[in-house]
């Protein structure tokens, strides 16, 4: 038997443009595709991929543009008890969360207007439902969902679509969330605070760092810094960049020359890194070990 969990709120953009209590339909589309996604997100870090959730509309309000969302999650089994005891139901607990309703100090929201969109410069373990996190000289105590959420990249996402893009159309100054059981106001973001909802840029993660030996023919030279060599190695081509500066020396006093064919015999860094648009490899010549001109010769023995 599958147990049920609900629980609603209340959001509303506010400004010179929604005085008539309307808004622009290509701005609410995104945004409302923003909270679907930013739940079922925040559904999955928070309670697990047996938890399924359902955002529906109950109402609109008058006000400045008001929109009644209920948030339904139908578990598998029973859900643990994660913030207030046996009466906190799945649902309620992860709008806390989120900072779609109150209960906690430092929600996802609340945490990102505070500090400016900025991560933590470190974070430590207090207990196994409770994170440290230091901003500069400021240390604060925040559930570890939260962190959870804070982190994952689709969470991120959908809430600058939920924010930051609406407050981008020009007359919509402000966003804010009311508790639907208190009415009290949860928070409030400004046109300029919202650009600490974007999502922050995500550096690459290096998967493997190795150097290894490997000849290459010459494809294309480029002598500006920077600037790549195009080699072939026999399986594909590569661009590299040379930082052996010896040969690099003896390439600018002429002491260097190249023809068609010419193999050079490396050492060679192969960084592969992975960022959303998949895995790249970065190719450097670390030292040219020898380079062997194309003339061939037949091999013979001589007498000395």
């Amino acid at each position: 038997m599958e147990d049920m969990s609900r629980a609603s709120f209340t959001i509303a953009y506010d400004g010179e443009a929604l005085r008539d209590h309307s808004m622009d339909v290509q701005t609410l589309a995104p945004a409302l595709m923003g909270f679907g996604t930013l739940m079922n997100a925040a559904n999955r870090v928070v309670n697990g991929d047996e938890s399924k959730i359902k955002l529906q509309i109950k109402a609109l309000e008058g006000g400045s543009f008001q929109i009644v969302f209920e948030i339904v999650e139908t578990l598998y089994r029973q859900i643990r008890d994660i913030l207030t005891g046996p009466d906190a139901t799945a649902a309620a607990t992860l709008l806390t969360f989120l900072g779609f309703a109150s209960g906690v100090r430092w929600s996802l929201l609340r945490l990102i207007k505070e500090f400016h969109g900025k991560n933590p410069d470190k974070i430590s373990k207090l207990d196994p439902g409770t994170l440290r996190l230091q901003f500069g000289d400021q240390t604060i105590e925040v559930p570890v969902q939260v962190v959870r959420l804070l982190k994952d990249v689709s969470v991120r996402t959908a809430v600058e679509k939920v924010i930051s893009d609406p407050l981008k159309s020009k007359g919509i100054d402000s966003f804010y969330v009311r508790d639907r059981k208190t009415g009290e106001e949860v928070i409030n973001v400004s046109r300029d605070e919202s650009v600490y909802y974007n999502l922050p840029e995500i550096g690459e993660d290096i998967i493997s760092d190795v150097v290894y030996k490997s000849a290459f023919t010459i494809l294309s030279l480029a002598f500006k810094d920077d600037n790549k060599w195009r080699l072939n190695g026999g399986d594909g081509v590569i661009s590299a960049r040379i930082e052996d500066e010896e040969f690099l020396e003896r390439v600018d006093n002429n002491e260097e020359s190249f023809s068609k064919g010419d193999i050079l015999f490396c050492e060679v860094r192969l960084v592969q890194k992975k960022s959303d648009s998949g895995l790249k490899n970065e190719y450097t010549i670390i030292k040219v070990l020898d380079h062997r001109v194309a003339a061939r010769q037949i091999p013979m023995n001589f007498d000395d």
